[in-house]
């Protein structure tokens, strides 16, 4: 399958620093640096294949799978259990798209996941001590304290909405173990990792000179990316977002009950006996909450793009599970269970795209070879490119002998061009049009980097720029004629509207950079051709008003 354009994003970045660039500054980004050190770890052991970067995906995956399977071993469900619940578990993961894959809110899963098995080991050392009146090295208190530090700030760096369920987990551990002096030494322990780690960052940052540029960043771009976000929660992309994660998300209207339950149950269970809770009961609690922890800043912080919501479906199908296991043990299943774990059963296979036979069909050539553009176009579950189109546009810039900075994809959906190329961006700003949209009061910066830039080749999408399917396929009859009918062809100094176009593959349009390059129309969008006629007749009348207006006697 195709790697998102995110991670293709990475991987230019973690290049163009491997190769002496300065992150930040070379290119654009408004993430935390830590999946950039990823791919600087292990681009460089693996190489940049997308099957090797897949590979590795798949193992931080498992990784989490084992930690998931085996965190409610306490709670005496049965091993046949806990495999089902791992096999549901890579069930969800086949049948994500590839948006969702090497994507920093599953990696980040897997650090976290860490650090709540250390939480629930400092929470049974310190419970153990108290309950035999035996006494426990601080120092150790402190220490394990720091490790679990350590897994959240490693999460943090490449994430920092993780900072919220380590405090739902965290909190979680004050109710349950309630000895102030040790709590205060873990505490300690716990923020001092934390800080250990990022202090390495920032120097590294420091060091490399990107602080700078990170530093500008976060405080005088995010908050109007950060803002954005708003926008994107339209009812029609929420019913798109539902319709891809169709059956997986029903199973959050289960997981959400029972993990209040949990807690209610919890802290009911605590405040009438006075009494810990049982090991099984604190590992449901925490897991609980780091679940509920995780579903609220999945919704109320970040954008709706289908990687932020994987490992909230990880963690309902593991409490989902436990607590159809622990039922199963004390009765049978009444009809109402078993036929909604029926038809969930239908409803994913059904949907399942591995069962597809065009799918199925292409295994063997999948086993027995690496992948190109033309597999990746027949194996891509988001139809965020047309591939073979795609395979066009860079056939024909091959032929252009282009050198580094002369190419600018306008689209975010272009950047596989970069690589399959192999020439740098034409300006730092690689997802372009996002950046144009996101972070409008900057447009002056950016404008003043395409001028800046050598790029001789432009490339755009006109779908991505808003024509819809219909209107970007749809050919001129005029046979020399390489735009669609409603292309803007009378519209005059907008950048990159305005420049040639030299060739045409469906929806994507080239065009020759020719000096001067021209402004910004709008808020990046390609207006068609009678929009353009609109606009001209309005600014007509207008001037005709004020001519009118300014003559003797008016």
């Amino acid at each position: 399958m195709p790697l998102a354009t995110d991670v293709v994003f990475y991987d230019l970045q973690a290049e163009t620093v491997l190769n002496g660039g300065t992150m930040y500054q070379d290119i654009f980004e408004t993430n935390m640096p830590g999946i950039i050190w990823v791919h600087m770890l292990i681009r460089p052991l693996i190489g940049m294949s997308s099957d090797a970067i897949r590979i590795v995906d798949l193992l931080v995956f498992s990784s989490s799978v084992l930690l998931l399977m085996f965190w409610n071993r306490r709670n005496q469900i049965s091993v046949s259990a806990m495999l089902w619940i791992g096999i549901t578990l890579f069930a969800f993961y086949f049948s994500l798209s590839e948006w969702c894959h090497f994507q920093r809110d599953t990696l980040i899963l897997f650090p976290a996941l860490a650090a709540l098995w250390l939480r629930r080991k400092q929470v049974d050392r310190l419970l153990e001590s108290q309950q035999h009146e035996s006494g426990i090295s601080l120092s150790a208190v402190w220490g394990w304290a720091f490790l679990e530090g350590l897994c959240w700030a490693t999460a943090f760096w490449i994430k920092p909405f993780v900072a919220v369920p380590a405090l739902c987990v965290w909190f979680g551990s004050l109710f349950l173990i309630r000895q102030p002096r040790k709590l205060l030494v873990d505490f300690s322990g716990l923020l001092l990792g934390g800080l250990f780690l990022g202090a390495v960052g920032i120097i590294w940052l420091w060091q490399t000179g990107a602080w700078i540029w990170f530093y500008d960043t976060f405080t005088e771009w995010n908050p109007e990316y950060v803002k954005a976000r708003t926008a994107g929660w339209s009812t029609l992309r929420f019913a798109q977002f539902l319709f891809r994660f169709y059956p997986w998300f029903l199973l959050q209207l289960i997981a959400v009950p029972l993990a209040l339950s949990t807690v209610w149950r919890s802290g009911k269970t605590g405040k009438q006996n006075k009494t810990t809770l049982e090991s099984g009961e604190r590992d449901s609690l925490l897991l609980s909450l780091m679940y509920l922890g995780w579903l609220f800043q999945s919704y109320a912080f970040q954008h709706l793009f289908d990687y932020v919501h994987p490992p909230t479906h990880l963690m309902a199908i593991v409490l989902i599970g436990a607590y159809l296991a622990k039922r199963i043990q004390k009765q049978s299943l009444n009809l109402a269970w078993k036929t909604g774990i029926a038809l969930f059963a239908i409803m994913a296979v059904l949907s399942f795209p591995n069962f597809k036979p065009d799918r199925v069909r292409l295994w063997q050539t999948c086993v027995f070879n690496s992948s190109d553009l033309h597999l990746k176009a027949k194996l891509a579950l988001m139809v965020q490119v047309d591939w073979e189109d795609l395979i066009a546009v860079r056939d024909f810039l091959e032929t252009q002998n282009l050198k580094d900075h002369e190419l600018h994809c306008y689209n975010t959906t272009l950047v596989y061009l970069y690589p399959e190329l192999s020439v740098a961006p034409a300006t730092r700003y690689v997802f372009f049009d996002s950046t144009l949209i996101f972070c409008p009061s900057h447009r002056g910066e950016i404008l003043e980097s395409i001028h800046a830039s050598p790029q001789k080749f432009i490339v755009t999408d006109l779908l991505e720029s808003g024509f819809d399917r219909k209107t970007a396929l749809e050919k001129s009859q005029d046979s020399k004629a390489l735009t669609p009918p409603a292309y803007p062809v009378s519209l005059k100094g907008a950048y990159p509207w305005s420049q040639p176009v030299v060739f045409r593959a469906g929806r994507y349009l080239v065009h020759q950079a020719k000096r001067p390059l021209g402004d910004f129309f709008g808020r990046g969008f390609i207006p068609t051709e009678e929009q353009v006629q609109a606009i001209a007749r309005r600014q007509k009348l207008q001037r005709e008003k004020r001519e009118s207006a300014s003559a003797p006697g008016n």
